[in-house]
Protein backbone atom coordinates (compact mmCIF):
# COMPACT_ATOMS: atom_id res chain seq x y z
CA UNK A 1 0.00 0.00 0.00
CA UNK A 2 1.45 3.32 -0.82
CA UNK A 3 2.57 5.14 2.26
CA UNK A 4 0.27 8.11 1.56
CA UNK A 5 -2.99 6.27 1.81
CA UNK A 6 -1.93 4.90 5.34
CA UNK A 7 -3.82 6.60 7.93
CA UNK A 8 -2.17 8.86 10.83
CA UNK A 9 -2.95 7.51 14.42
CA UNK A 10 -5.36 10.20 15.25
CA UNK A 11 -7.61 9.99 11.91
CA UNK A 12 -7.87 5.67 12.67
CA UNK A 13 -8.68 5.95 16.49
CA UNK A 14 -11.47 8.50 15.85
CA UNK A 15 -13.40 8.97 18.56
CA UNK A 16 -11.06 7.05 20.89
CA UNK A 17 -9.10 8.60 23.39
CA UNK A 18 -6.19 10.12 21.48
CA UNK A 19 -3.63 9.36 23.26
CA UNK A 20 -4.13 6.33 23.96
CA UNK A 21 -4.01 5.30 27.87
CA UNK A 22 -1.56 2.76 29.22
CA UNK A 23 -2.56 -0.66 28.33
CA UNK A 24 -1.14 -2.29 30.99
CA UNK A 25 -3.13 -0.05 33.48
CA UNK A 26 -6.43 -1.99 32.11
CA UNK A 27 -8.16 -4.68 33.68
CA UNK A 28 -8.54 -8.03 32.30
CA UNK A 29 -11.42 -8.18 29.58
CA UNK A 30 -11.37 -4.46 28.76
CA UNK A 31 -11.79 -2.90 25.14
CA UNK A 32 -8.72 -1.68 23.32
CA UNK A 33 -8.23 0.66 20.85
CA UNK A 34 -4.50 1.87 20.89
CA UNK A 35 -1.96 2.07 18.20
CA UNK A 36 2.01 0.87 18.93
CA UNK A 37 4.62 -0.12 17.27
CA UNK A 38 5.88 -3.60 16.12
CA UNK A 39 8.61 -4.60 17.69
CA UNK A 40 8.89 -8.67 16.61
CA UNK A 41 6.59 -11.34 15.79
CA UNK A 42 6.21 -15.22 15.03
CA UNK A 43 3.91 -16.58 13.52
CA UNK A 44 3.04 -20.37 15.45
CA UNK A 45 0.90 -23.25 15.71
CA UNK A 46 -0.95 -24.11 18.25
CA UNK A 47 -1.90 -28.28 19.62
CA UNK A 48 -4.24 -28.44 17.05
CA UNK A 49 -2.09 -27.42 14.61
CA UNK A 50 -3.78 -24.05 14.26
CA UNK A 51 -1.80 -21.21 13.47
CA UNK A 52 -1.32 -17.92 15.59
CA UNK A 53 0.78 -14.67 15.37
CA UNK A 54 2.37 -13.70 18.36
CA UNK A 55 3.37 -10.20 18.60
CA UNK A 56 5.58 -7.58 20.79
CA UNK A 57 4.19 -4.19 20.55
CA UNK A 58 5.56 -1.09 21.93
CA UNK A 59 4.37 2.71 22.83
CA UNK A 60 5.78 5.28 25.19
CA UNK A 61 4.81 3.19 27.81
CA UNK A 62 6.44 -0.02 27.35
CA UNK A 63 6.12 -3.20 25.87
CA UNK A 64 3.12 -5.70 25.90
CA UNK A 65 2.13 -9.04 23.71
CA UNK A 66 -0.71 -9.94 21.58
CA UNK A 67 -2.15 -12.33 20.10
CA UNK A 68 -4.27 -12.69 16.45
CA UNK A 69 -5.80 -16.51 16.53
CA UNK A 70 -8.01 -16.35 13.73
CA UNK A 71 -6.83 -16.14 9.97
CA UNK A 72 -3.04 -15.00 11.41
CA UNK A 73 -0.84 -15.96 8.48
CA UNK A 74 -2.78 -12.64 6.16
CA UNK A 75 -0.84 -10.49 8.04
CA UNK A 76 2.69 -11.98 7.91
CA UNK A 77 3.24 -10.72 4.22
CA UNK A 78 3.45 -7.03 5.18
CA UNK A 79 4.46 -7.03 8.91
CA UNK A 80 7.72 -5.96 9.92
CA UNK A 81 9.30 -4.74 12.88
CA UNK A 82 9.70 -0.83 13.17
CA UNK A 83 6.08 -0.22 11.48
CA UNK A 84 3.29 1.16 13.44
CA UNK A 85 -0.28 0.00 13.54
CA UNK A 86 -3.33 0.28 14.95
CA UNK A 87 -5.06 -2.56 17.20
CA UNK A 88 -8.53 -3.55 18.73
CA UNK A 89 -9.50 -5.96 20.69
CA UNK A 90 -9.18 -6.22 24.45
CA UNK A 91 -7.14 -7.30 27.38
CA UNK A 92 -7.07 -10.45 28.69
CA UNK A 93 -4.96 -12.37 31.47
CA UNK A 94 -2.72 -15.41 30.98
CA UNK A 95 -0.93 -16.99 33.37
CA UNK A 96 -1.85 -13.97 35.91
CA UNK A 97 -0.09 -11.49 32.83
CA UNK A 98 -1.78 -9.45 30.51
CA UNK A 99 -1.78 -9.81 27.05
CA UNK A 100 -3.73 -8.54 24.22
CA UNK A 101 -6.30 -10.52 22.44
CA UNK A 102 -6.63 -8.49 18.73
CA UNK A 103 -9.10 -8.68 16.62
CA UNK A 104 -8.07 -5.73 14.00
CA UNK A 105 -4.77 -4.80 12.96
CA UNK A 106 -4.19 -2.13 11.01
CA UNK A 107 -0.81 -0.40 9.49
CA UNK A 108 -0.51 3.71 10.42
CA UNK A 109 1.19 6.27 9.18
CA UNK A 110 3.37 7.88 11.64
CA UNK A 111 5.19 11.50 11.35
CA UNK A 112 8.21 12.99 13.29
CA UNK A 113 5.76 14.84 15.62
CA UNK A 114 3.82 11.41 16.82
CA UNK A 115 7.05 9.43 17.53
CA UNK A 116 7.08 10.40 20.82
CA UNK A 117 3.96 8.73 21.15
CA UNK A 118 5.68 5.46 20.47
CA UNK A 119 9.33 5.71 22.07
CA UNK A 120 10.83 7.60 24.64
CA UNK A 121 11.80 10.99 24.57
CA UNK A 122 14.55 13.24 26.90
CA UNK A 123 12.81 14.59 29.31
CA UNK A 124 14.56 17.82 28.70
CA UNK A 125 12.28 20.82 27.37
CA UNK A 126 12.85 20.82 23.38
CA UNK A 127 12.42 24.32 23.69
CA UNK A 128 15.10 25.25 26.55
CA UNK A 129 17.55 23.15 24.27
CA UNK A 130 16.58 24.90 21.34
CA UNK A 131 17.82 27.99 23.28
CA UNK A 132 20.92 26.78 24.45
CA UNK A 133 22.03 25.47 21.54
CA UNK A 134 21.92 28.83 19.29
CA UNK A 135 23.63 30.47 22.16
CA UNK A 136 26.57 27.79 21.99
CA UNK A 137 26.79 28.71 17.84
CA UNK A 138 26.86 32.34 18.88
CA UNK A 139 29.58 32.37 20.94
CA UNK A 140 31.65 30.65 18.09
CA UNK A 141 33.59 34.36 17.10
CA UNK A 142 35.30 32.17 14.34
CA UNK A 143 33.08 33.39 10.96
CA UNK A 144 34.02 30.45 8.75
CA UNK A 145 33.29 28.05 11.39
CA UNK A 146 30.45 29.92 13.08
CA UNK A 147 28.64 29.32 9.65
CA UNK A 148 29.50 26.01 8.82
CA UNK A 149 27.78 24.87 12.09
CA UNK A 150 24.73 26.44 11.13
CA UNK A 151 24.60 25.46 7.87
CA UNK A 152 24.86 21.45 9.53
CA UNK A 153 22.35 22.02 12.42
CA UNK A 154 19.91 24.95 10.86
CA UNK A 155 16.70 23.48 12.51
CA UNK A 156 14.57 23.78 8.57
CA UNK A 157 16.63 21.55 6.87
CA UNK A 158 16.26 17.59 7.08
CA UNK A 159 19.84 16.99 9.30
CA UNK A 160 18.08 19.74 11.17
CA UNK A 161 15.21 17.92 12.20
CA UNK A 162 16.63 14.59 12.01
CA UNK A 163 19.17 15.74 14.72
CA UNK A 164 16.29 17.64 17.21
CA UNK A 165 15.00 14.12 17.32
CA UNK A 166 17.78 11.44 16.68
CA UNK A 167 18.83 9.19 19.87
CA UNK A 168 22.53 9.36 20.53
CA UNK A 169 22.75 5.88 20.64
CA UNK A 170 21.00 2.44 20.29
CA UNK A 171 21.36 1.59 23.93
CA UNK A 172 23.11 2.29 27.10
CA UNK A 173 23.32 6.35 26.92
CA UNK A 174 20.96 8.79 25.66
CA UNK A 175 18.74 5.97 24.04
CA UNK A 176 15.66 8.09 23.42
CA UNK A 177 13.71 10.64 20.99
CA UNK A 178 15.98 14.06 21.35
CA UNK A 179 19.06 12.05 23.01
CA UNK A 180 21.50 13.53 20.21
CA UNK A 181 21.04 17.29 21.00
CA UNK A 182 20.63 16.49 24.77
CA UNK A 183 23.99 14.72 24.74
CA UNK A 184 25.88 17.19 22.41
CA UNK A 185 24.73 20.25 24.61
CA UNK A 186 26.21 18.50 27.47
CA UNK A 187 29.58 17.42 25.99
CA UNK A 188 29.85 21.23 24.19
CA UNK A 189 28.81 22.45 27.51
CA UNK A 190 31.94 20.41 28.96
CA UNK A 191 34.23 21.63 26.50
CA UNK A 192 33.58 25.15 26.76
CA UNK A 193 34.10 24.83 30.63
CA UNK A 194 37.65 23.15 29.58
CA UNK A 195 38.25 25.51 27.33
CA UNK A 196 37.81 28.26 30.37
CA UNK A 197 39.64 26.67 32.53
CA UNK A 198 43.08 25.80 30.22
CA UNK A 199 42.80 29.25 29.50
CA UNK A 200 44.88 30.47 25.47
CA UNK A 201 46.33 27.45 24.81
CA UNK A 202 42.64 25.54 23.56
CA UNK A 203 41.61 26.61 20.34
CA UNK A 204 37.61 27.68 22.18
CA UNK A 205 35.83 27.98 19.02
CA UNK A 206 37.37 24.70 17.22
CA UNK A 207 36.34 22.79 20.57
CA UNK A 208 33.40 23.82 21.11
CA UNK A 209 32.56 23.81 17.34
CA UNK A 210 33.69 20.16 16.83
CA UNK A 211 31.48 19.21 20.20
CA UNK A 212 28.39 20.40 18.58
CA UNK A 213 29.55 18.46 15.14
CA UNK A 214 30.94 15.28 16.63
CA UNK A 215 28.05 12.79 16.05
CA UNK A 216 26.12 14.58 13.53
CA UNK A 217 26.60 11.30 11.52
CA UNK A 218 23.98 9.82 14.32
CA UNK A 219 21.12 11.29 12.77
CA UNK A 220 21.83 8.86 9.66
CA UNK A 221 23.06 5.73 11.42
CA UNK A 222 20.20 5.23 13.91
CA UNK A 223 16.69 4.97 12.74
CA UNK A 224 14.05 6.94 14.90
CA UNK A 225 11.89 3.95 15.12
CA UNK A 226 11.13 1.46 17.31
CA UNK A 227 14.05 -0.38 18.71
CA UNK A 228 16.39 2.55 17.27
CA UNK A 229 17.75 0.26 14.31
CA UNK A 230 20.98 0.74 12.21
CA UNK A 231 20.66 2.19 8.95
CA UNK A 232 22.32 0.63 6.09
CA UNK A 233 24.74 3.13 5.90
CA UNK A 234 24.73 3.16 9.52
CA UNK A 235 26.31 -0.33 9.48
CA UNK A 236 28.31 -0.17 6.30
CA UNK A 237 30.12 3.15 7.23
CA UNK A 238 29.17 4.20 11.11
CA UNK A 239 28.69 7.93 12.29
CA UNK A 240 32.39 9.01 12.02
CA UNK A 241 32.33 8.58 8.43
CA UNK A 242 28.93 9.49 7.94
CA UNK A 243 29.69 13.07 9.96
CA UNK A 244 32.64 13.64 8.02
CA UNK A 245 30.74 13.34 4.64
CA UNK A 246 27.94 15.45 5.95
CA UNK A 247 30.88 17.97 7.36
CA UNK A 248 32.67 17.96 3.52
CA UNK A 249 29.39 18.53 1.74
CA UNK A 250 28.31 21.61 3.80
CA UNK A 251 31.52 22.78 3.60
CA UNK A 252 31.87 22.80 -0.04
CA UNK A 253 28.82 25.83 -0.23
CA UNK A 254 31.15 27.86 2.30
CA UNK A 255 34.15 29.47 0.24
CA UNK A 256 35.46 31.24 3.28
CA UNK A 257 35.98 28.61 5.40
CA UNK A 258 39.70 28.43 5.95
CA UNK A 259 40.76 24.56 4.20
CA UNK A 260 43.09 24.68 7.39
CA UNK A 261 40.46 24.71 10.40
CA UNK A 262 38.30 22.30 8.32
CA UNK A 263 40.81 19.72 8.10
CA UNK A 264 41.33 20.32 12.14
CA UNK A 265 37.99 19.78 12.77
CA UNK A 266 37.12 16.84 10.92
CA UNK A 267 39.80 15.78 12.75
CA UNK A 268 38.46 15.99 15.89
CA UNK A 269 35.19 14.64 14.35
CA UNK A 270 37.24 11.60 13.11
CA UNK A 271 39.47 11.16 16.63
CA UNK A 272 36.46 12.22 19.16
CA UNK A 273 36.70 8.33 20.17
CA UNK A 274 39.64 8.23 21.28
CA UNK A 275 40.78 4.89 20.49
CA UNK A 276 41.18 2.60 17.82
CA UNK A 277 39.63 -0.41 19.17
CA UNK A 278 36.28 1.93 20.08
CA UNK A 279 36.19 2.10 16.46
CA UNK A 280 38.12 5.59 16.09
CA UNK A 281 39.39 6.02 12.45
CA UNK A 282 42.13 8.29 14.16
CA UNK A 283 43.53 8.73 17.80
CA UNK A 284 43.22 12.39 18.98
CA UNK A 285 46.32 14.34 17.46
CA UNK A 286 45.79 17.91 18.62
CA UNK A 287 44.98 18.53 22.33
CA UNK A 288 41.26 19.61 21.85
CA UNK A 289 41.09 16.55 19.97
CA UNK A 290 42.23 14.90 23.25
CA UNK A 291 39.52 17.43 25.19
CA UNK A 292 36.83 16.42 23.11
CA UNK A 293 37.07 12.88 23.06
CA UNK A 294 36.92 12.74 26.95
CA UNK A 295 34.27 15.08 27.21
CA UNK A 296 32.11 12.68 24.84
CA UNK A 297 33.51 9.46 27.31
CA UNK A 298 32.37 11.06 30.54
CA UNK A 299 28.95 12.69 29.53
CA UNK A 300 27.94 9.16 28.26
CA UNK A 301 29.55 7.41 31.38
CA UNK A 302 28.03 10.23 33.58
CA UNK A 303 25.00 9.28 31.77
CA UNK A 304 25.01 5.61 32.51
CA UNK A 305 25.63 6.13 36.53
CA UNK A 306 23.21 8.49 36.84
CA UNK A 307 20.47 6.08 35.43
CA UNK A 308 21.73 3.17 37.24
CA UNK A 309 21.27 5.17 40.75
CA UNK A 310 18.08 7.35 39.62
CA UNK A 311 16.62 3.55 39.63
CA UNK A 312 16.58 2.92 43.34
CA UNK A 313 15.58 5.16 45.76
CA UNK A 314 18.74 3.99 48.91
CA UNK A 315 21.37 2.02 48.48
CA UNK A 316 22.73 -0.12 46.15
CA UNK A 317 21.67 -0.32 42.41
CA UNK A 318 21.84 -3.79 40.35
CA UNK A 319 25.35 -5.02 39.16
CA UNK A 320 26.09 -3.51 35.91
CA UNK A 321 27.84 -5.40 33.38
CA UNK A 322 29.32 -2.59 31.27
CA UNK A 323 30.75 -0.92 34.17
CA UNK A 324 31.47 -3.90 36.15
CA UNK A 325 29.96 -3.07 39.22
CA UNK A 326 26.94 -1.85 41.23
CA UNK A 327 26.89 1.61 42.53
CA UNK A 328 26.14 3.30 45.80
CA UNK A 329 23.41 5.54 46.69
CA UNK A 330 24.25 7.31 49.47
CA UNK A 331 22.49 10.97 49.65
CA UNK A 332 18.74 11.37 48.77
CA UNK A 333 17.68 14.47 46.62
CA UNK A 334 16.28 15.44 43.39
CA UNK A 335 16.51 12.68 40.68
CA UNK A 336 18.87 12.96 37.82
CA UNK A 337 17.06 15.19 35.11
CA UNK A 338 17.16 14.33 31.54
CA UNK A 339 17.73 10.51 32.50
CA UNK A 340 15.60 8.30 30.88
CA UNK A 341 14.39 5.43 33.56
CA UNK A 342 14.82 8.02 36.68
CA UNK A 343 12.16 9.07 39.21
CA UNK A 344 9.31 7.32 39.12
CA UNK A 345 9.67 4.29 36.24
CA UNK A 346 6.65 4.11 34.22
CA UNK A 347 5.05 0.83 34.07
CA UNK A 348 6.62 -1.57 32.00
CA UNK A 349 4.59 -4.29 32.06
CA UNK A 350 6.25 -7.78 32.23
CA UNK A 351 8.85 -8.32 29.70
CA UNK A 352 7.81 -10.45 26.49
CA UNK A 353 9.15 -13.68 26.23
CA UNK A 354 11.63 -13.75 23.71
CA UNK A 355 11.38 -14.40 19.76
CA UNK A 356 13.28 -17.29 18.55
CA UNK A 357 15.49 -16.23 15.16
CA UNK A 358 14.44 -19.64 13.77
CA UNK A 359 11.19 -18.94 14.52
CA UNK A 360 10.60 -15.80 13.19
CA UNK A 361 8.50 -15.06 10.26
CA UNK A 362 10.34 -12.72 7.14
CA UNK A 363 12.93 -10.52 8.05
CA UNK A 364 14.96 -10.71 11.75
CA UNK A 365 12.31 -9.76 14.32
CA UNK A 366 14.58 -8.83 17.38
CA UNK A 367 15.76 -5.27 17.69
CA UNK A 368 19.37 -5.32 16.00
CA UNK A 369 22.38 -5.64 17.92
CA UNK A 370 24.79 -5.37 15.33
CA UNK A 371 26.96 -3.03 16.12
CA UNK A 372 30.36 -4.39 17.43
CA UNK A 373 31.01 -5.41 21.45
CA UNK A 374 33.14 -3.22 22.78
CA UNK A 375 33.09 -4.43 25.95
CA UNK A 376 35.06 -7.63 24.73
CA UNK A 377 38.02 -5.45 23.59
CA UNK A 378 38.47 -2.82 26.09
CA UNK A 379 38.71 -5.54 28.54
CA UNK A 380 41.51 -6.76 27.18
CA UNK A 381 44.78 -5.66 28.49
CA UNK A 382 46.68 -2.74 27.27
CA UNK A 383 49.92 -1.75 27.77
CA UNK A 384 48.43 0.75 30.03
CA UNK A 385 46.69 -1.79 32.44
CA UNK A 386 48.88 -2.21 35.75
CA UNK A 387 50.18 -5.93 35.55
CA UNK A 388 50.41 -8.30 38.99
CA UNK A 389 53.46 -9.17 39.87
CA UNK A 390 55.48 -12.54 38.69
CA UNK A 391 54.89 -15.08 41.43
CA UNK A 392 58.24 -16.07 42.89
CA UNK A 393 58.40 -19.78 41.87
CA UNK A 394 58.53 -22.17 44.86
CA UNK A 395 62.23 -23.97 46.10
CA UNK A 396 62.70 -27.15 44.34
CA UNK A 397 65.43 -29.78 44.37
CA UNK A 398 68.58 -28.80 42.83
CA UNK A 399 68.69 -30.38 39.07
CA UNK A 400 71.13 -33.42 38.25
CA UNK A 401 74.41 -32.22 37.07
CA UNK A 402 74.48 -32.65 33.42
CA UNK A 403 76.95 -34.72 31.72
CA UNK A 404 78.95 -33.30 29.06
CA UNK A 405 77.91 -33.06 25.38
CA UNK A 406 79.14 -32.51 22.25
CA UNK A 407 78.97 -28.63 21.31
CA UNK A 408 75.69 -28.52 19.78
CA UNK A 409 73.02 -25.18 19.43
CA UNK A 410 69.88 -26.36 20.36
CA UNK A 411 67.11 -25.11 18.08
CA UNK A 412 65.22 -22.32 20.32
CA UNK A 413 62.22 -22.72 21.68
CA UNK A 414 59.35 -19.96 21.93
CA UNK A 415 57.90 -18.51 24.63
CA UNK A 416 55.11 -20.33 26.63
CA UNK A 417 52.46 -17.67 27.74
CA UNK A 418 51.83 -17.76 31.44
CA UNK A 419 48.63 -18.79 33.28
CA UNK A 420 46.12 -15.71 33.08
CA UNK A 421 47.03 -14.10 36.04
CA UNK A 422 42.95 -12.37 35.52
CA UNK A 423 41.27 -15.59 35.20
CA UNK A 424 40.70 -15.64 39.20
CA UNK A 425 39.00 -12.29 39.22
CA UNK A 426 35.63 -11.46 39.79
CA UNK A 427 34.23 -9.71 37.04
CA UNK A 428 35.47 -5.80 37.32
CA UNK A 429 38.07 -6.81 39.49
CA UNK A 430 41.23 -4.49 38.54
CA UNK A 431 44.52 -6.46 39.06
CA UNK A 432 47.14 -5.70 41.62
CA UNK A 433 49.68 -3.22 41.04
CA UNK A 434 52.95 -4.45 39.49
CA UNK A 435 56.24 -3.50 41.06
CA UNK A 436 56.73 -0.07 41.31
CA UNK A 437 53.58 0.69 40.24
CA UNK A 438 50.52 2.46 42.72
CA UNK A 439 47.14 1.30 43.13
CA UNK A 440 44.89 3.89 40.33
CA UNK A 441 42.75 5.78 42.61
CA UNK A 442 40.45 7.69 39.83
CA UNK A 443 38.27 6.07 36.96
CA UNK A 444 40.36 5.25 34.02
CA UNK A 445 37.76 5.97 31.37
CA UNK A 446 39.83 4.00 28.96
CA UNK A 447 39.38 1.01 30.72
CA UNK A 448 35.32 1.08 31.56
CA UNK A 449 33.23 -1.11 28.66
CA UNK A 450 29.44 -1.02 27.91
CA UNK A 451 29.53 2.67 25.89
CA UNK A 452 27.29 2.40 23.19
CA UNK A 453 29.71 4.42 21.10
Amino acid sequence: MNAAALPRPREWLGSASYPWPPTHSLAGGSAVTACFAIVGFQLGRTRQDKSYLKLQLGDRHGLIEGRVWDDAERFVAWLRPGIYVGVRGYVELFNGERQLRIDEIVQLRVGLDELELFLPRSKRDAHAMERELGALIASIDETGLRALVERVLAAGTEIGRGFRIAPAAKRNHHAYLGGLIEHTLSVAGLCDALARHYGEEIDRDLLVAAALLHDIGKVREIGAQAGFPYTDEGKLLGHILLGLQMVADAAASLPHLDPDRLLLLQHLIASHQGRFEWQSPREPRILEGLLLHYADDLDAKAHQARALIGGVAAGWTPWDRGFGRDFLRHRAGPEPSGVEGAGEAPDRGRRPTPIEPEARAGPSTAPATDAPDHAAAVQRAGPDTPRPPTPTPKPTAPPPARQPTSPQRSAPQPDRPSADPRADRTPGERPPPGPGQDSPDTLDLFQVPGRDR
